[in-house]
């Protein structure tokens, strides 16, 4: 019998059963065992430009102010604007 959407037949789709997929699965665990210590030798490495080097230092933040922030967050005691966040929204929204 052929599913009417996609014109596959429910053979087809049965075609693969449990116990082959394990053993598969066993196989490729095997071969990817063997490449594990060739994979171990290999390292990636990124290196950043001097430009993005500067900017990123130049980037830093005032962790006392995060921290003033965070506490004023959670006492409930740092205003907040609904008309300005849903402004927000409204600008972001229209970047998508």
């Amino acid at each position: 019998m052929t599913d009417p959407i996609s014109g596959v037949s429910a053979k087809a789709l049965s075609a693969i059963k449990p116990e082959q997929r394990k053993d598969d699965e066993l196989r490729s665990s095997d071969v990817e065992s063997q490449d594990a210590p060739a994979a171990r030798q290999m390292s990636d490495e990124v290196q950043l430009s001097d430009e993005t080097v500067v900017e990123l230092r130049r980037a830093g933040f005032d962790e006392a102010k995060v921290a003033q922030i965070k506490q004023a967050l959670a006492d409930g005691n740092y205003p907040l604007d609904p008309k300005r966040i849903a402004q927000g929204f409204t600008e972001i929204e229209k970047l998508l």
